[in-house]
């Protein structure tokens, strides 16, 4: 993994892309590792990219009618015992679609 910022900073990233990067990068490994017990793998599966889709734009009322279909209540927990959740409720669409972003560029580098 640090191979792969290290060859990202040496191609010239802008000034403020490598500490988002990096803040989404912990917060994706923090989630894979609360979700799925195992760290963020390389390349992702496509049911753990669905499933991270998924996760972060739940609703609170869904829990009970989909538990499949949003974010656990451990995952939430742990998340938020670490930092990486400050508010309640979904992420932002845009939020969640950065991370992917970056998720995929990581994969490729």
């Amino acid at each position: 993994m640090l191979r792969r910022l290290r060859h990202l900073v040496n191609e010239g990233m802008g000034e403020n892309t490598l500490p988002a990067l990096t803040s989404d990068l912990a917060y994706l490994e923090a989630w894979a590792i609360a979700a799925t017990s195992s760290p963020l793998p390389f390349p992702a599966p496509e049911a753990l990219l669905l499933k991270f889709v998924t996760h972060p734009l739940w609703r609170p009322q869904q829990r009970e009618i989909e538990p499949d279909h949003v974010m656990p209540s451990d995952v939430e927990v742990d998340l938020r015992r670490q930092g990486f959740l400050r508010v309640s409720g979904p992420h932002a669409p845009t939020t969640v679609r950065r991370r992917l972003a970056n998720w995929s560029t990581l994969a490729r580098s």
